[in-house]
Order: structure tokens, then C-alpha cells, then sequence
């Protein structure tokens, strides 16, 4: 008995990080003065993103969820969400999606690529430290495919808190988008994300965890 119980153990010293459970606060600072609270929990087999955003006369809330595999999120159901109401959604099943704007009403298609909204995204890349070659990012009202994507990884030595860490920097670029997004060496969040578009910027930096 001792001798499988000393097995066991190391054994499961050996399960990968991806499957370790998760449950992050956030705090980023945004270079539009707005800063971002995202709550991230990834347990093994579900995964969710509740990003919460205050900006004048809006209260904006995103949310994600879906099902967690050995090497990436699968998103079922994305919202963005004003003031308490439902502004823009996108569902996703097996073989379709219905996004657009809930006043509009939603459009029906096949279901084609993988599909993420920007956080999940950017946790895809932080937590599994690869993307899908082709996916789509949805805002909940669009659909913006992303197809032969090649991501470039950088790895530099920095000095944080007056310690040496590993700076991991993930880029890519499609079309008129270019996409940013670091992390720390043995941490499975982002700690900074930058999305590019014609020309605007919009950057998230990791400020602090909060209760």
C-alpha cells in the first residue's frame, strides 16, 4: 500500500500545468485610463471570462464560457453586456454559430472555424502557449476570420519587483489586425494584451490581483 500511494503521488506530480485548476481576479490598467476587471477560472473541463469594464454613461461586462480540452478553450457562448442588458451575443454548437446584435436579431451560420472573443484569446494563448492555424474572434455582433495565422514567440530576461523573470512575448499579425500578448515564464495569464486595428491600439497591462 505504501508503495502505491508513493506511486500515485508521483504520478500525479506528472499531470501537465494545463490541467491544473484556475481561478484568477484581475486588475489591468488600459491606455484609455478605463481599467479592465477580469475574473479567469479554468478547472480542467469548463472554463469562463467575466471582463468588467467602466467607462462613462456604460457599465460594459463580457462574458465567455465553454469547455476546457488538453489544448484549447472551446467557446459556447460569448456576451456583451450594457448597462445590465444583453447588447451582443454569439452561440456557438457543433456545427453552428448565431451572433450579431440582440436588438437585430441574430444571424445563423456554419460553424467553421474555432472561434474566440479577444480574452479567450488571449488566455488561449497564455494558458496553452499556442493558437489554432485558423479561428475567428468574435465581438458578438462580427465575425473576424483569422486564417493561416503564424504566431511569433520571443522569450528576454527582465527585471520585475527587482527579480529576473522570463518575459514571453507572443505576436501575430492578419489582414489589418496585429495582436500582442505577454506572460510570465511558469504563469498561465496574460499580462499584457494589445489588439491593433487600422491604426488604434487598445492595450491592457496587469496592474494587480483583487479580491
Amino acid at each position: 500500500m505504501k508503495f502505491l500511494k508513493i506511486l500515485f503521488t508521483a504520478l500525479i506530480s506528472y499531470i501537465p500545468s494545463a490541467w491544473s485548476a484556475l481561478d484568477y481576479n484581475i486588475k489591468y490598467s488600459s491606455n484609455y485610463l478605463m481599467p479592465a476587471y477580469v475574473h479567469f477560472k479554468a478547472d480542467g473541463t469548463q472554463y469562463s471570462v467575466n471582463a468588467k469594464i467602466n467607462i462613462p454613461l456604460y457599465n460594459i461586462v463580457f462574458l465567455s464560457r465553454g469547455s476546457q480540452t488538453p489544448s484549447q478553450f472551446k467557446m459556447v457562448n460569448y456576451q456583451d453586456v450594457r448597462n445590465g442588458k444583453p447588447y451582443a451575443l454569439s452561440k456557438i454548437s457543433p456545427t453552428t454559430i448565431e451572433y450579431g446584435k440582440v436588438k437585430n436579431g441574430l444571424k445563423t451560420e456554419a460553424l467553421n472555424l474555432p472561434t474566440f472573443d479577444l480574452f479567450t484569446m488571449a488566455f488561449q494563448l497564455s494558458y496553452y502557449d499556442k493558437l489554432p492555424t485558423s479561428f475567428q474572434i468574435t465581438n458578438g455582433k462580427k465575425l473576424y476570420p483569422m486564417e493561416n495565422v503564424k504566431v511569433n514567440k520571443r522569450e528576454k530576461q527582465i527585471e520585475y519587483n527587482k527579480q529576473n523573470v522570463t518575459e514571453i512575448t507572443y505576436t501575430f499579425k492578419t489582414g489589418n489586425k496585429d495582436i500582442m500578448v505577454k506572460k510570465f515564464a511558469g504563469e498561465q495569464f496574460p499580462r499584457y494584451i494589445k489588439y491593433s486595428r487600422d491604426g488604434d491600439d487598445y492595450e491592457l497591462e496587469f496592474s494587480e490581483f483583487v479580491k
